[in-house]
């Protein structure tokens, strides 16, 4: 799968369709397969095949999908550089879902991509472990 620009620019204005939630779902993929090179599996669950709008997204999935995201920060639980914005998982049918989630969600997604991709190019260079690579000693 491939990387897919997220869109990090809502506002109140735009439309949110079954082509933005298989954007934003497949781009957890491809998160989760960079970690997988820096060795580590995530285990999550996605749907990135909506085709016709005929499937509906509800409260169950934003927490789906937001656990994702967590879940993926969580393997390495090293904020990226870019402004990191807690996932919301506590999502339930009555509470409003806007444009500043969708900006949340893939402002998420691209901090992580980036900053996943700057150290894979790094690690070749430096030759040490994820844990160290590019940000220095933890203990």
């Amino acid at each position: 799968m491939a990387w897919i620009t997220p869109v990090t620019n809502w506002t109140p204005q735009n439309y949110f369709n079954y082509t933005d939630w298989n954007r934003i779902e497949s781009n957890c993929v491809v998160i989760a397969a960079l970690l997988q090179i820096c060795g580590y599996d995530v285990d999550m669950v996605t749907i990135v095949n909506r085709s016709d709008g005929s499937y509906l997204d509800f409260y169950d999935s934003l927490n789906r999908i937001e656990g994702n995201i967590l879940a993926l920060y969580n393997c390495y639980e090293v904020a990226p550089v870019e402004a990191w914005i807690a996932p919301v998982i506590t999502w339930t049918y009555d509470l409003p879902f806007s444009y500043q989630d969708t900006n949340r969600m893939e402002g998420n997604e691209l901090g992580l991509y980036n900053m996943l991709n700057g150290i894979i190019q790094e690690y070749t260079y430096c030759g040490q472990g994820f844990e160290i690579c590019g940000l220095g000693w933890y203990n």
